[in-house]
């Protein structure tokens, strides 16, 4: 009897359960089900996949398995719905009505109402349009990423056929020591006995100051080496952030080695892992040394460090370009809190020698943050609303100390200082901030703001900058030094790369009927600052070449500019695919308007020729160079014969240029060239 006993009842106060009749779905969302397989309602809005209902202790066994057998039937489906949500994100094609339903059903207000009445107060100005151009994400294993519309590597996806062959490879880079790497912890004195010989260091911190790193913004030469006499006499009175400072100078010293090594050499590989040997060992500790001055309090010389191992980890090796965004962006938030977005004329108990040095810091901080936020295609960090920090004045070293009462006036700009770049770059960025700004807002920027921004910036570049960096089309004089030139070519390309960013929407969206003159206006300004950077590209490689201006400063000319070309080329590849979308005749019987076709071929062909010799060292010159056959027709038969090697292909052989060795001349050097060419 006891087997036929109806099952117990639940008790009084328990809610009976109700049968669920409504798929998952519309039971999530609360919208009226009409029990289909699949519903209506999952229909219409594209989750056909998704669409399945709970399973009850009553029903059947087969019904169980008739259940999962569906959905794991579906797996296949899902993975393929979801691969197409990516495809449509990376083409930058707004997602269909299904995906996001104009009405939701739902009886309480949502997290997309209130989005909603966000987007009514912006008032874009077409709906439409303001979803045009997300930009491009990509879901790996390894990992998502982001970048926005204006950066190169977007404007190269919409390249047909080029699509599959920019995957990037699934393997993690090392990324930074300070976020990944193993942070040992070591004890104050185990940091310095591992100092290498006062001669060691001599030599490299001698390298770090002779080789043109930014450095010279923000360390004070007289005083840094009144610091470092202090240290040799009495290590155990140096803070441990000023030993973690010179640790970075010694980690990039190492890697300056690594850049100036002659790989002809029998010894090359073997000179290249001691280097590594002591690079390493270098970051390691300069990070510890962050970590026991306990960085994100903030404190003398940690910002300092911070941004010497940003520069050893994330410029000069490009080891990852995310994590350089994101150690930016906390070196600009520690920042803040210790109060550099503030001028020191403020703070009273700021001295004047330390209230220049700030405003050199955050100079420094704010072009490092712009400069990575659009190499990476990323927001900026920082805002204008919440700075009022003037910028450093024109002055050496020697013209200001510690106990200097009153800063003297700047000299003129007509004079070289080692700060003058960073007063011309400090310019810059408040028209490049605003563009940066407008390319990452979700809503296109109307032409008359652009308008507007584009003569604020004309006015920077034609007022603001110094003699000195300007580029002059007559040749430069025969005295005036290697980095002096690389600097102007730098003021260039920045104001041409502004232009491009400013104006290419016009590029990826013509023609636009309502507004074509203005749009066809906005195109030729991007082609002729594209081809003006790609002028620079040839200049740049011939002068960095063996007996070159340039020769001693290839690692830097690399570093500089190479994104910058990136995005030039990438704008001529988009123009050169759909070149007769562009030179098309307004009325029938009119030669088409500006034809530029084999102006832009030639010079890409030129291009693609030193991307090809640049893709031995750099993943991103390859997907340029690819890219460019592509658009250019090059299959590979012929692009063997076009690229078949010279006598002296010195991209190929140098991994990078030697450096200024200490007291070594100028004729030595050409000397060593000579006898490696004869190798």
């Amino acid at each position: 009897m006891a087997e036929n006993a109806p099952p117990p009842r639940p008790p009084p106060s328990r809610r009976r359960d109700k049968v669920q009749l409504s798929c998952n779905p519309c039971r999530h969302r609360k919208l009226r089900c009409d029990r289909h397989q699949p519903c209506g309602a999952c229909s219409k809005r594209g989750l056909a996949n998704s669409c399945n209902y709970a399973t009850s202790s009553s029903s059947t066994p087969d019904a169980q398995r008739s259940v999962a057998s569906r959905q794991s039937n579906s797996l296949h489906s899902r993975v393929s719905e979801l691969e197409s949500l990516v495809v449509m994100l990376m083409e930058g094609q707004p997602l269909a009505s299904s995906l996001a339903p104009k009405h939701l059903e739902s009886s309480s207000l949502s997290i997309a109402d209130v989005l909603s009445e966000t987007w009514r107060r912006r008032k874009p100005q077409d709906d439409a349009e303001s979803l045009a151009d997300p930009g491009t994400l990509k879901l790996r294993e390894s990992g998502t990423s982001y970048v926005q519309s204006a950066h190169w590597e977007a404007i190269l996806t919409k390249i047909r056929g080029l699509k599959e062959d920019l995957v990037t490879d699934s393997k993690a880079r090392p990324g930074s020591h300070l976020f990944y790497g193993p942070n040992c912890h070591a004890t104050r004195d185990e940091i310095v006995v591992a100092i290498p010989p006062r001669p060691v260091v001599d030599r490299l911190v001698a390298l770090h100051f002779d080789s043109y790193i930014v450095t010279s913004y923000f360390i004070h030469g007289k005083k840094f080496l009144r610091e470092y006499e202090a240290f040799w006499e009495d290590p155990s009175a140096t803070s441990i952030a000023w030993i973690g400072l010179m640790f970075s100078m010694l980690h990039i010293s190492a890697q300056l080695q690594i850049f100036a090594i002659d790989f002809t050499d029998g010894r090359a590989e073997s000179l290249k892992a001691e280097c590594l040997t002591k690079k390493y060992d270098f970051r390691e500790k300069a990070v510890q040394c962050l970590m026991l001055a306990k960085y994100t309090t903030g404190g003398p010389y940690v910002l300092e460090n911070l941004i010497l191992v940003l520069i050893g980890e994330s410029i000069l090796l490009k080891e990852s370009g995310t994590d350089g965004w994101l150690l930016i962006s906390m070196i600009l938030q520690i920042a803040t809190r210790m109060g550099y977005h503030r001028d020191p004329d403020h703070f009273p108990r700021i001295s004047p020698f330390e209230g220049e040095m700030r405003r050199r810091i955050w100079a420094t901080i704010l072009v490092l943050d712009l400069g990575l936020a659009l190499e990476m295609g990323l927001p900026r960090s920082a805002t204008d609303t919440n700075i009022d920090t003037k910028q450093p004045r024109n002055l050496h070293d020697y013209d200001f100390e510690e106990d200097t009462i009153e800063i003297p006036p700047q000299r003129p700009e007509t004079e070289w200082t080692p700060v003058l770049p960073l007063i011309t770059r400090g310019r810059l960025i408040t028209a490049l901030g605003l563009i940066s700004d407008i390319n990452t807002d979700i809503n296109p920027p109307s032409h008359e703001r652009i308008v507007k921004i584009d003569a604020l910036l004309g006015d920077v570049y034609n007022r603001g900058i110094p003699p000195l960096l300007r580029w002059q089309d007559t040749p430069h004089p025969i005295t005036d030094s290697p980095n002096m030139v690389v600097h102007r070519v730098s003021v260039e390309t920045t104001y041409h790369k502004s232009r491009i960013l400013l104006y290419r929407r016009a590029l990826i969206g013509y023609p636009v009927r309502q507004s074509q003159e203005q749009d066809r206006e906005s195109v030729g300004i991007c082609l002729d600052s594209a081809l003006k950077i790609l002028s620079f590209q040839t200049m740049l490689h011939e002068e960095s070449q063996p007996f070159g201006r340039l020769c001693q400063l290839r690692w830097k000319v690399t570093h500089i500019f190479n994104s910058d070309i990136l995005l030039a080329t990438s704008v001529l590849c988009l123009y050169l695919q759909d070149v007769d979308r562009f030179e098309f005749p307004e009325t029938v019987g009119l030669t088409p308007w500006s034809p530029r076709r084999e102006e832009i071929r030639e010079r890409l062909t030129s291009s693609r020729k030193i991307w090809l010799q640049m893709s031995t060292t750099s993943p991103e010159a390859g997907k340029v160079a690819k890219a460019l056959s592509i658009v250019l027709g090059i299959t590979e038969a012929s692009a063997e014969d076009d690229d078949a090697p010279t006598s002296y292909d010195f991209l190929t052989e140098f991994d990078a240029i030697p450096l200024n060795e200490f007291g070594t001349t100028l004729s030595n050097q050409c000397e060593e060239y000579t006898q490696s060419c004869r190798l």
